[in-house]
């Protein structure tokens, strides 16, 4: 008995640590075995983040499965109608963690596990935390089927490899994933921005791009600038993109480098950050020139307090300082293949600055202003935003306007309503929100007025009034009629939309029976696998109550016929 025991212990003990020292090698072990080509890189630019994996193509279609990329334990799954979508988290070992989203469903025993805690909490959108012992995961096993569920538009695999220490994104090529490149990368533009002194805050609002000429006409991977006249402070922005084999998406790049007189002055590689940086994107872009022209200029140059992992080496905080002798700067662009794109830029100080633009630092405000239903005060602290113009707040009719349209809010403006009681009784009879004005003149949802007084935080400038909506949600079939025979039907697909706002709760019932169905806002979908329940032969009643953000209800059903 003493033997065994010793033996069992053996195993147990080596068991855990060959997972504890399992080595990612996503060459042999990809998390689809298909031809991989990409949709999206690595810490790519995305509004308001930095892209925290590579998403993967799965030929245009759901189902195709996902394999685990070593063995491991999964820690976690979220089934969520944003975000990820349907997630996995597998922790590997005390180092890594491998993220698989936007699935459209999990492998069988998962999928079990997960559809039996939604029936339980009678709730499509769930969240598991697990303990080692409860999902072992070996490599290579399917864990689930690609899909396009959550903020996904059009199926893929988002996947990411973490640091499992402080869930840290890294880029799944430096561990071998496959990514045929022998293109370098396209260099859209550059741009220098320019000062009278070394503050970056000043320079971001002097743009100006800087014409080069390529070297060979045939290859347009080496260019050169005249000797610009500048400033005597200037930094550089780069607006680029690479594309890997057999795909046509416009993907970020891997590294970039800054030389001024043959010594490094800054480098980028994008090789991991944390997600506490990813909201700095904005800082580290020309913000205002990504609103006004829809293009992402990544500045070299940064504030010397701003810690973001992907800026190896900054010297100066990347800002170059001239005189009148001219100075040579070289822009090196590279992808993770290596393959390069290089310019060669030539400039001196002008010695003088006229016509530069200051940065504006916004004052505190806390002011009162009044509409014909309402007393709106707006407070914002000291440089909540830093922008080109000063911070504007303005009441017109009952639209309130922050501006500038473009400037960037590094703090919320905080903005709060208080009715009269004529007011108020409007506020709940005719169920106002309040939303933003786009530039087609649509109006977003941004949050529920419910009581007298009625407080919100502003993170972004724009046009902001108070919204109407009384009408509820529409519930219609989408693959079957009323009375119809549903015998050799696999789901049930019926169509949930609201005009106005949102679908913020709904329930499914089949015979009073609480069933789910899994909801898709993308398609207004609301989809029932018959499978989870056995219907007998004859009437059955489905009924689905549907509730959107201001509290419109619906309530539908209508009769099946299974024979």
């Amino acid at each position: 008995m003493k033997t065994l025991s010793f033996i069992l212990f053996s195993c147990l003990f080596y068991w855990g640590m060959a997972i504890q020292t399992e080595t990612i090698d996503l060459s042999a072990n990809p998390p689809l075995q298909l031809e991989l080509r990409y949709s999206g890189t690595f810490s790519e630019l995305r509004p308001n983040h930095f892209h925290g994996g590579v998403d993967l193509k799965t030929q245009g279609r759901e189902g195709q499965p996902v394999y685990a990329i070593a063995e491991g334990h999964i820690r976690r799954i979220k089934v969520g109608t944003g975000g990820y979508g349907k997630v996995i988290y597998i922790d590997h070992g005390d180092s890594y963690t491998s993220v698989y989203g936007h699935l459209s469903q999990f492998s069988p025993r998962i999928q079990s596990y997960i559809k039996s805690e939604q029936y339980a909490s009678k709730s499509y959108e769930i969240e598991r935390y697990f303990s080692n012992e409860r999902f072992h995961i070996a490599k290579g096993e399917v864990i689930g089927y690609s899909g396009n569920t959550g903020n996904s538009f059009g199926p893929h695999l988002h996947f990411e490899v973490r640091e499992q220490k402080g869930q840290i994104p890294l880029n799944p090529l430096n561990f071998g994933l496959k990514a045929v490149d022998y293109d370098p990368p396209t260099l859209l533009g550059l741009y220098v921005y320019e000062g009278d002194t070394a503050s970056t805050d000043d320079l971001k609002f002097n743009r100006k791009k800087i014409v080069l000429h390529p070297v060979s006409e045939a290859q347009q991977t080496e260019f050169v600038s005249d000797t610009l006249e500048v400033a005597p402070f200037i930094g550089i922005g780069v607006e680029a993109f690479d594309r890997l084999e057999q795909s046509l998406n416009k993907n970020g790049l891997y590294q970039v480098d800054l030389s001024v007189k043959d010594s490094p002055l800054v480098s980028l590689t994008f090789d991991r950050f944390s997600f506490e940086a990813s909201p700095r994107i904005n800082k580290v872009i020309d913000y205002e020139f990504e609103q006004e022209s829809n293009k992402d200029v990544q500045l070299l140059f940064k504030p010397n307090d701003l810690s973001i992992e992907m800026y190896k080496k900054t010297v100066s905080q990347g800002i170059i300082e001239l005189d009148s002798i001219p100075l040579k700067a070289v822009v090196s662009l590279k992808d993770h293949s290596g393959n390069e794109t290089k310019a060669t830029l030539f400039f001196k100080s002008s010695g003088t600055a006229s016509s530069l633009k200051r940065a504006k630092y916004s004052a505190a405000i806390d002011t009162t202003l009044k509409s014909s239903s309402s007393t709106i005060r707006v407070r914002s602290k000291k440089n909540a935003m830093i922008s080109s113009e000063e911070l504007s707040i303005a009441l017109k009719g009952d639209t309130l306007s922050i501006g500038p349209d473009y400037g960037y809010l590094e703090e919320p403006v905080e903005v709060s309503y208080s009715f009269s009681d004529t007011a108020l009784e409007r506020v709940i009879n005719e169920r106002l929100y309040l939303g933003k004005l786009s530039e087609k003149g649509k109006i977003g949802y941004i949050a529920k007025a419910k009581d007298s007084v009625f407080e919100v935080s502003l993170n972004t400038p724009g046009q902001y009034l108070m919204a109407s909506d009384t009408i509820p949600p529409v519930v219609a079939p989408m693959n079957f009629q009323t009375d119809q025979n549903l015998n050799n039907f696999r789901y049930l697909s019926i169509n949930v939309e609201d005009q106005e706002t949102f679908i913020s709760r709904y329930n499914g019932y089949i015979d009073d029976q609480w069933v789910l169905f899994e909801y898709e806002p993308k398609e207004d979908l609301l989809r029932f696998d018959l499978n989870d329940i056995i219907l007998l032969e004859g009437k059955h009643t489905i009924r689905i109550e549907v509730e959107d953000a201001l509290g419109n209800k619906t309530d539908w059903s209508t009769e099946i016929d299974i024979r």
